[in-house]
């Protein structure tokens, strides 16, 4: 969990940075440019599961180069996966738990009359948490986690209610990349649709 922490620290700082020189560079007042955005739906891990569908959760943070352009930072729940495996004439469940903290770029291209078009993507790091569980009992046999590197993106479409707050429904991706003992690593595609809500300063 510290090296999460970490991770998602030290892309605010990055991030930060990125802003105060965007801020400096901007000819109308900065505070119109930040945006705070929440979404929140359903996210399909691509990957054989009994349970592949869960909970999706994002929220963001970030500038906007006269409301068009510029950097971002976030935190995704991408939710909890389940399934049911056999092993040695054994069945065991297992859960698996990710969520991942963002570093990335933003747009927005109005067009029409309040509608408009959105994108986004850059670097994540992403923590999974895997339990295995007795089959019968529920109880957790081992727990294995993870920190590893990936990426994200995504596009919405959306409308502007007034000038400081729009909504939209939104598909991104996921790409992670999962760490498990003896060395192997594997990796995974988690998509996500959702819907947002949008407040610009």
């Amino acid at each position: 969990m510290n090296k999460f922490v970490l991770s998602a620290a030290l892309a605010a700082v990055v991030a930060s940075s990125l802003l105060s020189h965007a801020v400096c560079a901007a000819d109308s007042n900065p505070l119109d440019n930040f945006y705070v955005a929440g979404s929140f739906g359903q996210s399909q891990y691509r990957a054989d599961a009994k349970h592949a569908d869960s909970v999706f959760q994002n929220l963001r943070f970030g500038w906007r180069w006269n409301g068009i352009f510029g950097p971002e930072i976030g935190y995704a729940y991408l939710g909890r996966r389940r399934d049911v495996n056999s092993s040695g004439g054994f069945r065991y469940k297992t859960s698996v738990n990710a969520r991942a903290a963002t570093l990335g770029i933003s747009g927005k291209y109005n067009f029409g009359q309040n509608w408009f078009f959105t994108g986004h993507g850059g670097y994540l790091r992403s923590h999974r948490s895997l339990d295995d569980l007795g089959y019968d009992s529920g109880n957790t046999l081992a727990t294995h986690k993870s920190w590893n590197n990936g990426w994200y993106g995504g596009v919405g479409v959306g409308y502007d209610l007034t000038k400081n707050v729009s909504i939209g429904v939104n598909y991104d991706n996921y790409h992670l990349q999962y760490g498990h003992d003896g060395g192997f690593r594997s990796k995974v595609n988690v998509a996500a649709f959702s819907s947002s809500i949008e407040y610009r300063f």
